[in-house]
């Protein structure tokens, strides 16, 4: 039995993304950096001997110029998963504010929250319950990690990790948060369930 005291080792499993979305466009610097480390290698290596001329200066700006294009691709395309951790960041900023209008825009109109302590489904509903906290023990909240999956073109989903200051409350927890968009050429995601996945010092979150 784990401990519930201790973060989860065995979250549920997400959708892992391609090479060329996590090595080029959302992580760019470590494989930049190698082509280019490997441009200026072969160029130290060679420019002592007979084929620095025609080997080693084409090694080191081809090295330079894959690593800077594959910086600025990754560095100006913005993808599903990196617009879906700032949606993330975005919905537990409004919770925390009751922020009504960031919520109206990040929830569904039949959005379900859920965990063993309460169940509230429509979105107005969801709001009201945030909004009407008043001055609770709750001083703030801040997104330690995000894992993002994408199920299919419409569909994606997170698990938030959420370390909260308040009295009473448990600070660190896990949540699972279902996200859908009207069509496959929008970055805007809207959630459509959320739901507990660890909270700490609780068996059944």
């Amino acid at each position: 039995m784990q401990n519930n005291l201790m973060e989860p080792t065995n979250l549920p499993s997400l959708p892992a993304p391609g090479f060329i979305e996590l090595r080029i466009l959302e992580s760019p610097i470590p494989l930049a950096l190698t082509c280019i480390a490997v441009g200026v290698l072969v160029f130290a290596t060679l420019r002592h001997s007979t084929h620095a001329k025609r080997i080693g200066r084409p090694a080191i700006l081809l090295g330079l110029i894959t690593g800077i294009g594959i910086y600025l691709t990754g560095h100006f395309i913005i993808t599903d998963r990196e617009h879906l951790e700032t949606h993330s960041n975005r919905l537990v900023e409004a919770v925390i504010a009751g922020d009504t209008q960031s919520l109206n825009q990040l929830l569904s109109e039949k959005i379900e929250v859920k965990s063993s302590f309460f169940k509230v489904t429509n979105k107005d509903r969801v709001i009201s319950q945030i909004t009407s906290r008043g001055t609770t023990a709750l001083d703030s909240a801040t997104v330690r990690d995000v894992n993002t999956g994408i199920l299919g073109s419409q569909m994606a989903r997170t698990q938030i990790k959420v370390r909260v200051k308040g009295d009473m409350i448990p600070p660190l927890s896990w949540w699972s948060v279902d996200w859908t968009r009207s069509s496959p050429d929008t970055d805007q995601w809207i959630a459509t369930h959320i739901e507990a996945l660890w909270i700490q010092g609780f068996s059944n979150p």
